[in-house]
């Protein structure tokens, strides 16, 4: 079979001409020259019955004239001659004869007509020769014979589209993708359809159009258009563990989410890091916005985060009041860590973490305790509040007092308000703790430097003073609650 369009000879069951392009509909063969030709000879036939009729009748009627003639006038010889009646009756029996070739004329019209083969073939031979109104109007009379027949329909959306028809184009390429979700050439249907409304840079309706389509070329090829539903990393439902909820759109763009069921706009707030789920109830709507201005439909993901707080930490000293030095230990699951405060407030883990023993302060501390798991669940907040104070033949204040005239004596203070030879600043003495050794009870003095704008630094100096005798001693942390002691004029 060759090319209707360019000759061209075509492979066995090929429907499109490599040559040309050109798309070939196969259907019983139509000889319109064949069937012109046969309604010419019917027509020369009716023509020569016509003369045959009219000669006959002309010779009969000139016979029957001659012999009336001959009847009134015997002896005057009888001239054939063509009357006007007999004109008249012989263009009366041609026009029936006509007549006759008329209807045969107007049987094969009729047949043409209501022909599919006939009305496809006539508009492939237009569009060939770029005649698309011709061709459009062929093919419309095809699909009225035939309306089921897709591949018609396609073939007729291409020429509206050649013949400037966009309307037209757009509504029956629709009509085609919502006709069957089956037919072949879908993809083909969707690259045309969202091709029109590209070049028209109507992305609203592309992405309206890709929200329903399941073509995976189609979804790849015009994805930077389409305002698909973001996509959550986790299913809805029920978890006993702290989750992580990160949201992605199809393309370049912003994702736009609530956390308490409202519907998401614009002014919602804007993904950009994983979305921490603790323990309780959540309805995450989410949209996605793209490049395009285009927004996305709403997804929705309903969450319970149904957790179980850690144990909290079991605390060695309870609250009361201390005689003696003290360590606070708080002991507590391996998969936990302890944070706590000194302050009243609550912690967390910004909060100090307890890794050792921790002296108890001298005098009232209060100190709050947390556990956190690994999914940064804490516990029940653990508080207790303590009270370390010794009978002494030296207060606190007292021995403070023996450390700063010691100092000033030594050099190492100005005076005994604390300033600092060769600075502005003052150094400042508190008592942290007790150190019990020997059945010795030490005062455990930090020292520490505050500077013209306040500012408050540790000078590494501690000095243990016998609560008793007030003897001065230099002292060297080994750690919580264990220190060496040099006496202090040896330093």
């Amino acid at each position: 079979m060759k090319c209707p369009n360019c000759g061209t000879e075509l492979e066995e069951e090929k429907l499109l001409c490599e040559n040309c392009g050109y798309e070939v509909r196969i259907v019983p063969e139509f000889d319109i020259e064949l069937e012109d030709t046969l309604k010419e000879s019917i027509s020369v036939m009716m023509e020569d019955m016509a003369e045959e009729e009219l000669k006959s009748v002309q010779d009969d009627f000139e016979e029957d004239i001659k012999e009336s003639i001959s009847d009134y006038f015997p002896d005057r010889p009888v001239r054939p001659h063509r009357n006007k009646k007999i004109i008249i009756f012989a263009l009366a029996v041609l026009l029936s004869m006509s007549g006759i070739a008329a209807l045969s004329s107007h049987l094969v019209d009729d047949y043409r007509y209501n022909s599919f083969e006939y009305q496809y073939q006539k508009a492939v031979e237009s569009a060939a020769h770029n005649e698309y109104s011709e061709a459009v109007s062929y093919l419309e009379r095809a699909l009225a014979i035939d309306s089921e027949d897709l591949d018609v329909r396609f073939l007729l959306a291409k020429y509206y589209e050649r013949n400037g028809q966009q309307q037209s184009t757009r509504a029956l390429l629709v009509e085609i993708l919502e006709a069957d979700h089956a037919y072949p050439k879908r993809d083909e249907v969707y690259d045309m359809l969202l091709g029109i409304f590209e070049n028209q840079n109507d992305y609203e309706k592309i992405a309206t159009i890709l929200r329903h389509c399941d073509v995976p070329r189609i979804l790849s090829k015009y994805n930077k258009y389409a305002a698909l539903k973001p996509v959550f990393n986790k299913q809805g439902g029920v978890y006993d563990e702290l989750i992580s909820i990160s949201l992605k759109g199809n393309t370049t763009g912003f994702v736009y989410y609530t956390l308490d069921g409202t519907a998401p706009s614009e002014n919602s707030n804007v993904y950009e890091t994983p979305i921490l789920l603790e323990s309780g109830d959540y309805t995450i709507k989410a949209m996605f916005v793209n490049m395009y201005g285009i927004a996305s439909e709403v997804e929705t993901q309903h969450y319970y985060i149904s957790l179980s707080a850690p144990d909290s930490p079991a605390i060695n000293a309870d609250s009361g009041t201390y005689a003696e030095p003290m360590l606070i230990e708080a002991y507590h699951d391996y998969s936990t860590k302890v944070y706590y405060t000194t302050d009243g407030s609550t912690p967390d883990q910004n909060s100090k973490r307890y890794t050792d023993p921790i002296e108890m302060p001298y005098g009232i501390s209060n100190f709050s305790f947390i556990a956190i798991d690994e999914s940064g669940l804490g516990s029940e907040v653990v508080n207790r509040t303590y009270h370390l104070e010794i009978q002494t033949n030296f207060s606190p204040e007292l021995a403070l007092q023996v450390l700063r005239n010691n100092l000033w004596a030594s050099g190492k203070l100005l005076n005994v308000e604390g300033n600092v030879p060769n600075k502005l600043g003052v150094n400042q003495y508190n008592v942290r703790t007790l150190f019990k050794a020997n059945d010795t009870i030490y005062y455990i003095v930090y020292e520490e430097y505050k500077d013209t704008m306040g500012k408050v630094h540790d000078t590494n100096n501690i000095y243990a003073i016998d609560a008793n005798t007030a003897d001065l001693f230099k002292a060297y942390k080994i750690n919580e609650g264990s220190y060496t002691l040099q006496p202090f004029a040896e330093t």
